[in-house]
């Protein structure tokens, strides 16, 4: 039994050490991937391009090579003089992007703004992973320092929550961008492309992209390690417990039968009243009897006659 205890202290040490370790590399990847530009990579290979197109300035965002973030657009290459004249360029080389609904004197198609919609909760739901996960560390820090099932619980519903709502950001993430390859009317999206630049333009999923997939599957892993040192925790305790009252002996009164005088009081016959008899933790209701009549005498003589009843 010991050594059974003991083993499900090391499991649940063990597990909790590797998803207090996984916590904060949880977090970098979730942080990098929120925070860089490669989610959508798009090489254009200009030399397949015709004159007219390569010479078309109000095609120029999408006639060059481009990485695509959460927040920016932006055009690493060297063959980027349009930048120079281009509007709401940011650092040098990027474009911020716009969640903000279209004015009414822009009129847009619904699936532009359908895809807006689904912009928005992207970011937001990716928002809200982030911060969910850093509240379960905090939960698994408490959970090292108390040893309690229930922080180990918190801590794991907390991590399962923040790998959901990542998995649900990267859904939100593939409805827009299916909209935009397949049912955007609006110039420069793809449907409105010429055969040319389609042909030229090779797209990719970036290492960001990447980054948010590991950074769901270890939340994932750690609210798993943290749900199972939670059970491992719980069954520690209950074998504790019956440890317990299997060695420790009785530290409470035992039921009696009523006891009685042998003999008259030559000193004194009156007797006090009957209060109920001590009830300890094993003696049920229906064991309780009256205390025997108290009567003073000889302290010498053995006047009481003691049967213990069976418990």
């Amino acid at each position: 039994m010991m050594f059974l205890l003991g083993k499900m202290s090391a499991c649940a040490t063990t597990l909790i050490v590797i998803a207090t370790i996984l916590g904060p590399i949880t977090l970098v990847f979730m942080s990098v991937s929120f925070g860089t530009d490669h989610w959508l990579e798009f090489r254009v290979d200009r030399s397949k391009l015709t004159a007219l197109v390569k010479n078309d300035q109000a095609l120029d965002r999408v006639t060059h090579s481009r990485d695509r973030g959460l927040f920016r657009e932006c055009y690493p290459g060297n063959d980027t003089a349009f930048l120079e004249r281009a509007v709401g360029v940011v650092d040098g080389y990027c474009f911020n992007i716009n969640y903000d609904m279209p004015e009414d004197s822009d009129p847009k198609s619904d699936n532009f703004i359908s895809r807006i919609h689904l912009n928005r909760c992207f970011l937001a739901f990716f928002i809200i992973a982030i911060v969910v996960f850093v509240l379960a560390y905090v939960f698994g820090l408490i959970l090292c320092c108390l040893r309690v099932s229930r922080w180990a619980y918190i801590a794991g519903l907390f991590c399962y929550t923040s790998a959901f709502s990542l998995a649900a950001a990267i859904a939100f993430f593939h409805g827009a961008e299916y909209i935009e390859r397949n049912k955007l009317t609006e110039k420069l999206f793809y449907p409105q492309w010429s055969t040319d630049l389609r042909s030229a333009t090779d797209r990719n999923y970036g290492w960001s992209y990447a980054l948010g997939w590991v950074g769901m599957i270890l939340a994932a892993l750690a609210a798993t390690f943290y749900s199972l040192a939670g059970c491992y925790i719980t069954s520690e305790r209950y074998e504790d417990r019956e440890v317990l009252e299997k060695h420790r002996g009785r530290d409470f009164p035992i039921a009696m039968e009523p006891v009685y005088a042998v003999g008259a009081d030559p000193y004194y016959t009156k007797s006090y009243g009957y209060p109920r008899a001590y009830l300890g933790p094993l003696a049920p209701e229906y064991y309780a009897r009256g205390y025997p009549t108290v009567g003073y005498g000889d302290p010498h003589k053995d006047m009481w006659h003691w049967r213990e009843m069976e418990s």
